[in-house]
């Protein structure tokens, strides 16, 4: 049996099994990276030290996810692995010097673990997860596959755990494979234009059609993988969703856009692994062609290790385009989205409140601007990185704001997209930067740390890698530098009469 395999086939489960019971247990991505990390060391051989196991465990995870985990995080990653080995009790986990928070983690994603373990008991990578149905009762994972019932089994024994922490009890059902559900072609309509009579409902419906149509047509080029812009593409439309749910989410009941939410990030995160990696793949190779012969063998083992995460990114990523849970949500979403009237209070008696596009879209646009121009009370005095990062957030937002109802806007609003991102874009680059920086300086760390190298070899990458550390320190120097000037053209007079007199016609 290939036991990396089925340590992967594990984390797939195991992280089905974190996103489906995500509004139960409320973890963030953190710790759905140590569940993975968690499950990839299941099967290994951890009795490393009896009296210290803890520090046995961690020392092993230093030495194999030292770049990828801060020190909290391999804290974490250590209790867990050590539960899941039982070489720990979840006494020995109450009783330690982790915080109630974090005690109640490392339980629900060990009681978590402990399932998709289960699920493959048979160790035939067999088993499917068809659908999870939280119950008030009872939480419900449908299953499928020649093996289930052995799986069915040892899943409910193992279930255990989760309900003693305080969860609903877990049954495990049987049922025949369902086929991916896919939407009606009748059901995805046509570009319609907003209207400024539209009820905000239904504009917010057409923006969300515009943008799933343009997430279907990306699939299938995303899927294939030869051009990295599809898949770029695709993670655009799935960001501009997520805004609109946030634009146009007060015209819904927030329960009936919960469950599309949640199917949307569940893409987004799916498709951010491998785009993030594209991004700095691009940047390095195009910085790479302007080295010295040596240096560019230097910045070959970066290039490597980035494709590599790359290559086990898009595994991932392929693997939830082909789930159940992908289809269900492009079913369910699609229907939600062709349902005039689906998930809409009903109009409250009394005096008439506003709901129409003529009415909100000047009030909705003129909030994003005013979160926006509230930062230049932070930004003239060499903001902090973070700040410029959370700016940035605010500007994607405006922009997409004013690009929803352009269809209704004065001419002006062509203009305002452009400058809208082109300060976003300035933004994205400065932040891009930063994270490159500290993966550089971790990625050194890490290649430090290996005994393997020959002196002279790791001299010439660390020489390479080095440099391109700092030529990415020059260009968020020279970001920082030319953002007051950025900033100043944006927060002129002119540019927010321009404002008004696109939102004035209505």
């Amino acid at each position: 049996m290939d036991e990396l395999r089925r340590r992967e086939y594990i984390r797939s489960l195991a992280w089905t099994l974190f996103d489906q019971t995500e509004p139960l247990h409320e973890l963030d991505e953190m710790n759905r990276q140590v569940l993975g990390l968690a499950a990839l060391l299941t099967d290994r051989s951890l009795r490393l030290s009896k009296k210290k196991p803890l520090k046995a465990i961690r020392k092993l995870i230093k030495t194999e996810y030292g770049n990828e985990l801060t020190p909290q995080g391999e804290k974490l990653l250590a209790y867990l692995a050590a539960l899941n080995a039982r070489l720990v009790s979840t006494k020995d986990v109450l009783k330690s010097d982790l915080d109630p928070l974090q005690q109640r983690a490392i339980l629900t994603l060990a009681a978590l673990l402990r399932v998709a373990v289960a699920l493959d008991t048979s160790e035939s990578q067999a088993t499917k997860i068809q659908r999870v149905d939280p119950k008030p009762e009872s939480l419900v994972i449908y299953i499928s596959g020649p093996d289930a019932q052995t799986d069915r089994q040892a899943a409910e024994h193992e279930a255990r755990l989760f309900e003693k922490i305080g969860y609903p009890p877990i049954r495990v059902i049987e049922q025949p494979e369902v086929q991916p559900i896919q939407p009606e072609p009748a059901l995805v309509m046509e570009q319609i234009p907003v209207l400024p009579t539209d009820t905000l409902a239904e504009a917010g419906r057409k923006v969300m059609q515009q943008q799933l149509l343009a997430m279907l047509a990306n699939e299938p080029g995303t899927r294939l993988g030869e051009d990295i812009e599809a898949l770029h593409d695709m993670r655009v439309a799935t960001r501009r969703l997520r805004a609109a749910f946030e634009v146009f989410g007060s015209a819904f009941d927030p329960k009936a856009l919960k469950p599309h939410l949640k199917g949307l990030r569940a893409a987004g995160r799916a498709l951010g692994q491998v785009r993030d990696l594209d991004v700095f793949m691009e940047k390095a190779a195009r910085y790479q062609e302007s080295m010295t012969p040596e240096d560019r063998l230097g910045l070959e083992p970066l290039l490597q290790a980035w494709n590599s995460q790359r290559e086990k990114a898009r595994l991932e990523m392929l693997s939830y385009l082909d789930s159940p849970a992908y289809a269900a949500f492009k079913n369910d979403f699609t229907l939600f989205i062709n349902s005039t009237g689906d998930g809409v209070p009903p109009e409250p008696k009394g005096n008439p409140v506003p709901r129409r596009v003529c009415e909100l879209a000047p009030m909705l646009v003129y909030e994003r601007l005013a979160v926006v121009r509230a930062y230049d009370s932070v930004i003239q005095d060499a903001p902090p990185i973070e700040t410029l990062h959370a700016l940035r957030i605010e500007f994607k937002k405006l922009r997409y704001t004013v690009e929803y109802f352009r269809d209704v806007l004065g001419p002006q609003s062509k203009e305002l997209i452009n400058e809208f991102k082109g300060l976003q874009d300035h933004l994205g680059d400065l932040h891009d930067a930063q994270v490159a920086i500290q993966i550089l300086q971790d990625f050194m760390k890490a290649e430090k740390k290996k005994p393997a190298h020959e002196p002279q070899a790791l001299d010439t990458e660390l020489h390479a890698i080095s440099a391109y550390q700092e030529f990415r320190q020059q260009e968020l120097i020279s970001l920082k530098d030319g953002f007051p000037q950025v900033w100043a053209h944006f927060n002129r007079p002119e540019f927010m009469q321009q404002v008004a007199l696109a939102v004035s016609v209505l």
